[in-house]
């Protein structure tokens, strides 16, 4: 979710699965989490999309969908009470709930595994990460560029005492592997974030065009209130950094579109998100018992078009045509969960 701008370069191997020294105290949420694009012979405007999420909220109740998650945290972190959740697009229909389950998580030294009655894993082996749900997927993603904004990154920051946030993310892996047993080729974006302080609700997006561009933004807002966003853009040779971000969002429930605009000092760029299709989580949770909160967490399989990116001081541009089709996922979150 959230867009670093100051990032240091890990080695993902070590570091993913490395939890001894992260706070854990009540109300700390932690996910590791892949999105998932790849091909779609049927409709090719339309990849297909997959997301699964890996989480443990250190909390004694909340609830996700349909689903009440209870948890006790407090002894050996090799064996974590948890949650595994995939929603899959499969290139027509959204599966919402394909997989939506309580289990344990068994953390090891370069490997997470779930004992769902699905069973998922995921796994590191120097560049290559293997991610497994049942015997359906298998997902193989590998780092294929020197841009520093695919290089996986490690950031953190303390708010006030303990509270604050840890979050390892790659933004951009080439991916193959096997959906019943056909081979798939697309690309693949990595996530892992602990947090135990409150954050406000939040717009963001990950995007990777034909040419190796990528393009990532992220909004927070609080009552209706743009917060500090930014743009972060690599146009297949740059990167862009463009902050002063807006965004709007228009149409209905299941495929919005989202307008962004943002500038720098020398740059200004505007682009519009079109959902294709739609799955949510809806988190609820009391806390103190007393105090009902409510997070919708709402994603969207979209395309970019219109994207055009313009030096103010030389005139030079950057255009769709210039770093080709784009596919992603936007997300827009509402509420707070405490």
């Amino acid at each position: 979710m959230s867009q670093i701008s100051k990032s240091t370069l890990i080695d993902p191997e070590k570091k993913v699965f490395d939890i001894k020294d992260e706070p854990m105290p009540h109300g700390a949420w932690w996910w590791w989490f892949w999105l998932f694009f790849f091909n779609n012979p049927k409709s090719p405007e339309k990849p297909r999309q997959l997301r699964i999420l890996w989480s443990i909220k250190n909390v004694k109740a909340v609830t996700c969908n349909y689903l009440k998650i209870k948890a006790d945290n407090t002894g050996d972190r090799d064996i974590l009470d948890g949650v595994v959740a995939v929603w899959y697009y499969d290139g027509d229909k959204m599966h919402h709930n394909y997989l939506l389950e309580r289990c344990k998580l068994n953390i090891g030294e370069n490997k997470l595994t779930s004992d769902a009655k699905t069973p998922t894993s995921f796994s590191i082996n120097k560049d290559t990460n293997t991610i497994k749900i049942g015997d359906k997927f298998k997902f193989i993603a590998k780092t294929d560029s020197n841009n520093p904004l695919d290089k996986t990154t490690y950031n953190s920051d303390i708010y006030l005492a303990n509270k604050g946030y840890s979050i390892i993310r790659t933004n951009h892996l080439k991916l193959g592997g096997k959906v019943e047993e056909k081979p798939i080729d697309g690309s693949a974006y990595f996530q892992r974030v602990f947090v135990n302080a409150p954050s406000v609700p939040w717009y963001w997006g990950i995007f990777h065009f034909e040419n190796k561009a990528m393009l990532s933004y992220f909004n927070p807002y609080l009552l209706g209130k743009s917060l500090k966003g930014n743009v972060a853009f690599f146009d297949g040779n740059k990167n862009h950094t463009l902050s002063k971000m807006k965004i709007k969002r228009s149409g209905g429930k299941e495929t919005p579109t989202f307008k962004v605009t943002a500038e720098n000092i020398d740059e200004k760029i505007s682009f519009t998100v079109n959902a294709y299709a739609h799955s949510s989580w809806t988190f609820k949770g009391k806390p103190l018992g007393v105090i009902p909160t409510k997070l919708v967490y709402n994603e969207y399989p979209a395309t970019i078009s219109e994207l055009k990116l313009e030096n103010t001081k030389n005139g030079e541009t950057i255009t769709q045509e210039d770093i080709g089709k784009a596919v992603g996922n936007a997300e827009h979150t509402t509420g707070l969960l405490l």
